[in-house]
């Protein structure tokens, strides 16, 4: 990987910038437009932990063993930190642009791949 590779989902307008990823750890920045939302996904390698930068972000985070839920509205500031395979929904409901801060800690190389495969270099 080159350092701030850049993709964007064309369906939803979801953008990624990678500023590394290894079989260590993966970082960068996460943009959500307005009105989009990633599907639910996990990282069944990977701690990952997240810091609102800018705007809102929706987030629903499933119980590990799959019997609940919890949403959790990041503002500018929040953390969230979620185990690894725990499923999660990102989503910007709200009308002002959402960027947040990602750090992935394990092997998410299969996840870059798909990335790579799917979404539209920028």
């Amino acid at each position: 990987m080159t350092p701030f590779e850049a993709w964007k989902d064309p369906v939803t307008g979801v953008e990624f910038v990678f500023a590394h990823s290894d079989e260590k750890f993966t970082t960068g920045v996460m943009y959500i437009p307005p009105g989009a939302a990633l599907p639910k996904h996990n990282r069944p390698k990977a701690f990952e932990n997240l810091k609102q930068i800018s705007g809102k972000c929706q987030m629903t985070v499933f119980d590990i063993d799959g019997e609940g839920s919890f949403d959790k509205v990041l503002n500018p500031g929040d953390t969230l930190h979620m185990e690894k395979g725990q499923f999660h929904i990102h989503s910007n409901p709200f009308d002002e642009k959402s960027f947040t801060l990602f750090k992935a800690e394990g092997d998410i190389t299969g996840v870059m791949k798909v990335l790579r495969e799917n979404f539209k270099s920028i």
